[in-house]
């Protein structure tokens, strides 16, 4: 994951921007982790998705750079299909097939654009009663497969960023939870605030297997009630 790229397109809008990339994780035998293509869209078409909804903007089209080759475009543009279906959304897929060379190992890139209004855009400072959470916790390579149950649910982290009184959502990616603390540190002058951590902030997040967010701490109740088991209190 990156940071999403905002264009202004002079109509009060800006054209965001988001993408992630997998090498060596496919069905290759010089692959690093063997899993299936559809495991590795998913992956990319989550970390992507959540990077663009962080930012308030709607996601309208979707670009595939596919280096494995045309026998995997069918099942990496059906994953996305079955996406955005499940979530209610309406995309464009567009992209392109490395068929000329063939790759010893796997690689894919998939890119999310989006549309904000400057207005809706998530970048104003919240009231001093703020909390910290942790929604999922931080996986990275085998650990994705094995611990499904750890990983916060893609629809739940849209829900999540529909509620007005959520000010950041942050997907936790390969740079870790003490990255986006810092960013978070930085943002509102927090210098002096300590947080309890109970995992390694220093660890990669993998593919955005969790996100941090901000909350009015008056609205601590319903955040429970919609992220439930998922969630962990930072303070």
């Amino acid at each position: 994951m990156g940071q999403p790229l905002c264009i202004h397109a002079g109509d009060g809008r800006e054209l965001v921007i988001a993408t992630d990339n997998a090498g060596g994780i496919g069905l290759k035998p010089n692959d690093n982790v063997q899993v299936a293509y559809q495991t590795v869209a998913e992956s990319l078409f989550r970390v992507s998705l959540m990077d663009c909804l962080s930012i308030g903007a709607t996601p309208f089209a979707v670009t595939i750079s596919n280096f494995v080759g045309d026998e995997i475009w069918e099942e990496l543009e059906q994953t996305v299909r079955s996406l955005e279906t499940s979530l209610g959304f309406s995309l464009d897929i567009t992209g392109s097939t490395e068929s000329n060379m063939e790759m010893s190992q796997s690689a894919i890139s998939l890119s999310m654009l989006g549309w904000v209004h400057f207005a809706e855009k998530r970048i104003e400072i919240p009231s001093e009663e703020l909390g910290v959470a942790i929604i999922g916790e931080p996986l990275v390579g085998n650990d994705v497969i094995d611990y499904p149950e750890k990983i916060a649910p893609l629809e739940l982290f849209v829900t999540i960023t529909k509620q007005r009184w959520i000010y950041d959502s942050l997907p936790v990616g390969s740079k870790g939870i003490q990255h986006r603390i810092k960013e978070l540190k930085e943002k509102y002058k927090w210098e002096d605030r300590d947080f309890v951590i109970p995992f390694d902030v220093n660890a990669s997040g993998g593919p955005s297997t969790s996100f941090i967010i901000t909350y009015d701490r008056k609205h601590k109740g319903n955040l429970i009630r919609i992220a439930d088991r998922y969630t962990t209190f930072f303070d």
